[in-house]
């Protein structure tokens, strides 16, 4: 099929009138279209937030013609000419933005067919319509709805959008309608949102085409516009808004905080520029802020003057008052930290040596790994967190020989995919807004239909309502949802952010838990119970591991409702803490260990902190709690996602963007780690007793000169107290002596009577670095966290 796109300049400041030539309706049965389209754009029918409407679908039939369709209430939302800017995390790493249309509407506001009515016997009736998914064969839509009626009984609609060319060769919008009625009383028309005496009746295998006049050829709309301060257009073509708000601290500190520590002085801003440029930690925290060695000096200050427009009216004074002070008093040197090495105080740096690793990803496949599951054939599914929205079946990645694997792409167009599940063969992803499943009709390999199981949750097109994990258990799909952050300061967060929702098949939604930030990644453990990781941040003073329990509570503060808020419910305490900034930054999806020493414990990966961390976790007082310890890095970006592949290796799904959520600024990774056999030196556990702990060991340690190395045994305690601030202290830390230390008669064990543990706090642990096995073999690392809820009896 040719398109026809018109060359005629639009001049500046004028605004097309595109008129409606004709509206034709055709009642005749018409061939369905079989022909393969070709698109220019890839994906070219693609979900994603679009013009703030969270649940949109965007249609891209050439290089210039576009529909969009409002998911949320299943109708027609624009047909224009033009284009998409695809803004926003996947798109170009960019926060706080979304996709936005730019160019010249088809239809006049209000005039476009897209209003659902039914009436019976010429009597209106009120309809609820649904979005049950749509189905691509050929490159050609064909979107999916039902009207419910009020007996019951419902209307299904098949609706095929295409742009078409007419006799004369005018470009025209024609929509294909195949409707199934329960009974010949009913009448079935859409009308115009302006004018809803407007109407056409739709019977089944209608047409409605309108054709139109030329239309200029429109231009993008430079960045620039819509930027109350170009400021905010360098921050967001930066990673600027990944680790810092307006007013609010977040992993740096907010604009407000720097524009009332620093006066607006020439000096100043070649200092900032200096630190912008180069990067560092220190002055604000231990947590670096990266490098940005391509921003221009222009623009750092151009940023930075919109950063001091949030510098309080008082702060000249008070800053004055500080640095007089500040040269009355002579500067304390700063207390030099011990040294660090990898796994004594710093994080791993190679894979565990009872792993071995296999890289799965080459040059042409780098995925940013949203989820994975495993094919009854055994192949391994794959999707990604990018543009492309993809699903990959990747064959043969149970061999030893990853040039063998051959890679299809059999699915795309999905908005952020964080969760995938095979339930009885069947392949079901979870969607940014809505849990999906995905069907080949014809056998060729490629998904054809994308069916609707829930979108029943609420949304906004907050960039940070993520929707992670994906388990499926006892005929039930689990999700986590995580809260908006860019609200203002009189909107609340929608009911379903920050929970845990369980799913029937039927679509029916119960909620779990609350009380959640950023909860990614959901997964099965110890005694087949779920738990789930959530991230550091506000009410949040540092990263949890959490068993997920029904009512329970979880801390973060934006989504009690009002009435909660005058009387907050008690959180409950996470089964593990894990601090941040040394076993956690971005902890992702946790799963059970089926190998090893380690059989029966728990995994969880970390995007920001990098590598796989292993917990032992026990039931004291009916509660979890436990400890986690670092298990392996080396591979290639930060961890997001692991799965058990049936040759028994651990698949892990790697993930990052530019700005902060990343390990070491890498993006992408997939790789395999399958247990070698061999020993590994570490602590093995960690258990709580009534007077202290028992750390057992994978290998039995060496008795000779034990007693003068463990005298260099750390251990602290210390508790979290949630705020409104972003992460927060260690409070009431303690360092503790061991009043007794007892090794066990075949060395395995050491047991630590310990006077003054107090419940509710870490118990950190950090074992001398010459402790030794009995073979001579030095730890693999020597730290662990044990979060002690509860003392045992």
């Amino acid at each position: 099929m040719n398109f026809r796109t018109y060359k005629t300049s639009l001049k500046k400041g004028f605004l097309p009138l595109v008129l409606i030539a004709q509206v034709w309706i055709f009642n005749a049965c018409q061939e369905p279209k079989t022909e393969p389209a070709n698109r220019s754009m890839d994906p070219w029918a693609f979900r994603s937030v679009l013009d703030k409407k969270p649940r949109m679908l965007t249609l891209a039939f050439d290089t210039v013609n576009f529909a969009a369709y409002d998911l949320a209430s299943g109708t027609l939302y624009k047909v224009w000419n033009g284009g998409v800017t695809k803004e926003g995390t996947v798109f170009t790493n960019k926060k706080n933005i979304q996709p936005t249309t730019w160019g010249a509407p088809y239809y006049e506001e209000g005039k476009l067919y897209n209003q659902w009515a039914v009436s019976r016997n010429g009597t209106p009736l009120q309809v609820e319509l649904k979005y049950e998914g749509y189905l691509i064969l050929d490159n050609h839509i064909t979107l999916n709805f039902k009207l419910l009626l009020p007996d019951g009984e419902s209307i299904n609609i098949k609706e095929n959008p295409e742009f078409t060319l007419n006799e004369k060769g005018e470009i025209g919008f024609e929509r294909n309608f195949k409707i199934n009625k329960p009974s010949a009383d009913l009448s079935v028309s859409l009308q115009q949102a302006a004018d809803k005496t407007a109407a056409i009746v739709i019977e089944d295998n209608s047409t409605v085409a309108d054709y139109f006049e030329p239309v200029p050829k429109q231009e993008k709309p430079a960045i620039s516009e819509g930027y109350d301060h170009l400021g905010i257009l360098w921050m967001e073509n930066s990673d600027c808004y990944t680790c810092h708000e307006e007013k609010n601290a977040m992993v740096g500190p907010s604009f407000k905080q720097i524009a009332t520590k620093y006066l607006k002085t020439p000096a100043n801003i070649a200092l900032l520029t200096k630190k912008i440029i180069s990067g560092g930690a220190g002055v604000w925290g231990d947590t670096p802020m990266n490098p940005h060695p391509d921003l221009k000096e222009s623009e750092i200050k151009t940023i930075l003057d919109y950063v001091f427009t949030f510098r309080p009216k008082d702060a000249d004074d008070n800053t004055k008052s500080q640095l007089a002070k500040a040269k009355k008093v002579n500067p304390k040197k700063a207390e030099e930290k011990p040294p660090t090495k990898p796994g004594f105080g710093a994080a791993l740096e190679g894979v565990h040596p009872s792993y071995d690793l296999t890289v799965l990803h080459n040059e042409k496949f780098q995925p940013r790994v949203g989820a994975l599951a495993f094919l009854p054939d055994g192949r391994l599914l794959v999707s990604t967190w990018d543009s492309i929205g993809g699903i990959y079946a990747l064959e043969g990645v149970t061999g030893d020989d990853p040039k063998k694997v051959k890679i299809q792409r059999i699915a795309s167009g999905l908005a952020e995919p964080l969760g995938m599940e095979v339930v009885d063969g069947d392949v079901y992803v979870l969607q940014k807004h809505e849990l999906t499943q995905l069907i080949d009709h014809d056998g060729d390999g490629i998904m054809d239909e994308y069916k609707v199981v829930c979108d029943g949750w609420g949304a906004s097109d907050d960039f940070h309502e993520f929707a992670f994990g994906l388990v499926y258990k006892e005929d039930h799909f689990y999700i986590t949802l995580s809260m908006a952050m860019r609200l203002l300061s009189t909107e609340r967060q929608l009911p379903d952010r920050g929970r845990t929702l369980k799913i029937s098949k039927d679509g029916s939604i119960e909620r779990l838990d609350y009380g959640l930030r950023t909860p990614n990644g959901i997964g099965i453990g110890v005694d087949d119970q779920l738990f789930l990781t959530d991230n550091q941040g506000q009410w949040l003073p540092a990263n949890k591991l959490i068993h997920v329990q029904k009512d329970n509570y979880n801390g973060m503060a934006w989504g009690l409702s009002a009435e909660q808020e005058l009387n907050p419910p008690k959180a409950s305490p996470p089964a593990i803490w894990l601090p941040d900034n040394e076993i956690g930054n971005s902890p992702g999806e946790p799963i059970l260990m089926k190998d090893g020493p380690y059989k029966g414990q728990m995994l969880h990966g970390d995007v920001s902190n990098g590598g796989i961390k292993r917990d032992f976790l026990e039931k004291i007082k009916g509660q979890y709690q436990g400890v986690v310890f670092r298990f392996s890095q080396g591979f290639t970006a930060g961890v997001n996602r692991l799965v058990w592949g049936p040759d028994g290796a651990l698949y892990v799904g790697e993930v990052g963007m530019v700005g902060g959520w990343s390990w070491k600024e890498r993006q992408f990774g997939l790789e395999k780690i399958k247990y070698n056999g061999k020993s590994t030196f570490e602590m093995l556990t960690i258990k709580a007793k009534p007077d202290g702990f028992e750390i057992a060991f994978t290998e039995p340690v060496k008795e000779e000169g034990l007693n003068s190395i463990l005298e260099k045994l750390v251990i602290e305690q210390y508790y979290y107290k949630a705020t409104a601030a972003y992460g927060g202290p260690k409070l009431d830390l303690q360092r503790l002596k061991p009043d007794d230390i007892v090794l066990s008669n075949d060395g395995m064990r050491i047991d630590l009577k310990i006077s003054g543990l107090k419940e509710n706090h870490v118990v950190y642990f950090n074992l001398p670095e010459d402790l030794k096995s009995e073979t001579g073999n030095s730890l693999w690392s020597s730290e662990a966290w044990y979060t002690l809820n509860k003392i045992p009896n």
